[in-house]
């Protein structure tokens, strides 16, 4: 077992390892300076990339929102990671910026007649690449889920990371799964250090980063919640 990033032979050991030598993690801390809240890792990076393209071709976010339909503010938000993203005004983005939409997110249709969406094909599932970070996810769950509970697939390239500086997403609560490979998570700047077969667990609005340390590719299943507010 696993207590702050230490292994336990038992499970008695384990807790009272825990008990006596590690503090708890705080739960829904305040922002701290500098951490950024963001909608999801996917949402930041995507924002990123279409910041950096408008920037790139001298475009003002005023020209850009007007072209695309949108507001102003929504599109300093989107660039931002503050906000998912639409497919379709994706799409509009895409093209006022000319960036081939298959560089950014690559979306097949489910197929028809599945239980109207309950079952997600493999090879129909929406992939994103954040190429620039090493991070591969697939999302996982059926179009037809209520939404309360999403279920992702995460391939972390050696060395790919989310990056040095913490960040925040929204509240609810966040589970993963190591199926392969090594994590560093480091939550609020605490490390813990997980391999294959290890679980994790944290809150939404906790300040985190992770990264692969290892020289194979660590693959991760992540469920979160989608918790309002």
């Amino acid at each position: 077992m696993v207590a702050g990033g230490i292994v336990c032979e038992t499970r008695s050991s384990c807790e009272s390892f825990t008990k006596h030598s590690v503090p708890p993690l705080p739960t829904r801390p305040p922002p701290a300076p500098g951490v950024r809240r963001i909608h999801s890792i996917i949402d930041l990076w995507l924002g990123e990339q279409l910041r950096r393209r408008r920037q790139a071709l001298g475009l003002p976010l005023q020209q850009v929102a007007r072209a695309c339909g949108i507001s102003v503010s929504l599109l300093s938000q989107l660039e931002r990671g503050l906000r998912s993203i639409s497919m379709r005004t994706l799409g509009a983005l895409a093209q006022e910026l000319r960036l081939p939409i298959e560089t950014l997110v690559r979306n097949t249709r489910y197929s028809e007649g599945e239980a109207e969406g309950a079952v997600a094909r493999a090879g129909t599932h929406r992939r994103i690449d954040l190429g620039d970070k090493g991070i591969h996810k697939e999302n996982l769950t059926p179009p037809a889920a209520s939404g309360g509970v999403q279920m992702y697939r995460a391939v972390i390239d050696p060395g790919g990371s989310t990056g040095d500086d913490l960040f925040l997403t929204h509240k609810g609560e966040q589970v993963g799964y190591v199926i392969e490979g090594q994590l560093d998570l480091f939550v609020q700047e605490r490390l813990l250090k997980l391999k294959a077969g290890d679980s994790f667990c944290y809150g939404g609005d906790m300040s985190r980063r992770w990264r692969n340390p290892g020289q194979t590719s660590t693959t991760i299943l992540w469920a979160i919640t989608c918790s309002p507010g």
